[in-house]
């Protein structure tokens, strides 16, 4: 799990494009129109201004879900979370007898519509310009082609499911570019921001995690984590993101190749020579310590340049320990 830093410039060219997409959904009254039927035939009263729209488009994910929850309990009369989100998991034919909110949360699908708005668009992912998923760091999601000539790019994934708020379909700073297997993982698994990381809002406690080894015979070792603060609530979320994930698991598939080859740097030459490969071997060629482990490892060490090249936390973070061993 890699960090995004906010960026309220990004979030803001965010809205200007999707705006006038969502704006044809609304009447000056707050009312959503029917799809095709004469523009004064309504829907349902929304209450969704401009102002609010841009709100939720543009905020950040602690304030999305206050948004979320005012506007729940204004739109639909006598709203239970826990109810609502029972009605979630019903099977999609047994729903429409759920009067209380079936056809209010078909009419907000309609105006934060993910699917036609953003899942074939391009634009999102060159704005974001993230090389490789944010969950796992091992895939490659760099945007190829454009919406017209579509090749490849990232997938997203909501961190607020889009089956429980649709509200926040379209919000900026809900929407995590991952790679496809990280998202068929996470699925429209409940995450909050109480029991998981959130890429954009990790505290300094939660960062407070490393990717370390243990040998488990002469050939082969465990990749573990090792977690740091003292924190319990910030060590908990840790530990339950890895889980759900399964990124403890994903990282030991790889220990054969990505692991294994930086222990036999290690313990086939000298007790330094990690040290020298990394501090010494580019001496004269006025080269940076990031240029070095670029050219020696393929790496990033950079926390903020971590999503552009894979493995590389997990890389970083092993050496590191590797040349603190002796």
């Amino acid at each position: 799990m890699l960090s995004i830093l906010y960026s309220d410039a990004k979030a803001l060219v965010y809205y200007n494009e999707i705006k006038n997409k969502i704006f044809p959904r609304i009447r000056k009254d707050g009312n959503v129109y029917k799809d095709d039927i004469e523009k004064d035939d309504l829907i349902t009263k929304i209450d969704l201004t401009k102002e609010k729209i841009k709100e939720i488009i543009t905020s950040k994910p602690e304030r999305l879900i206050e948004i979320n929850s005012k506007f729940m309990n204004n739109y639909i009369t006598n709203f239970e979370e826990s109810e609502y989100f029972a009605y979630t998991l019903l099977k999609e034919n047994e729903k429409s007898f759920c009067t209380k909110y079936h056809k209010k949360i078909l009419d907000l699908k309609k105006v934060f519509n993910y699917r036609q708005y953003i899942s074939n668009n391009y634009f999102l992912a060159e704005l974001l310009d993230i090389h490789t998923c944010i969950y796992c760091n091992r895939n490659y999601v760099k945007t190829v082609g454009n919406t017209n000539e579509k090749t490849a790019r990232a997938e997203y994934d909501h961190f607020f499911s889009q089956s429980k708020y649709p509200l926040l379909a379209l919000s900026f700073y809900n929407l995590i570019p991952i790679c496809g297997n990280c998202n068929k993982k996470k699925l429209d698994n409940n995450f909050t921001l109480k029991s998981h990381l959130h890429p954009y809002s990790f505290s300094d406690e939660e960062k407070k995690f490393t990717f370390s080894f243990r040998k488990k015979n002469f050939i082969e070792n465990n990749v573990i984590i090792n977690i740091s603060t003292n924190n319990k609530a910030s060590k908990e979320k840790i530990e339950k993101t890895f889980s759900d994930l399964h990124l403890e698991k994903i990282y030991n598939v790889h220990s054969d190749k990505e692991l294994r080859d930086l222990l036999d740097l290690r313990y086939k030459y000298s007790k330094n020579y990690l040290d020298i490969l990394c501090n010494k071997t580019f001496e004269g060629l006025n080269l940076s310590q990031e240029e070095a482990y670029r050219m020696i490892f393929g790496i990033e060490i950079n926390e903020n340049d971590y999503h552009r090249r894979p493995f590389s936390k997990f890389k970083h973070d092993i050496i590191e320990e590797l040349k603190k061993s002796f």
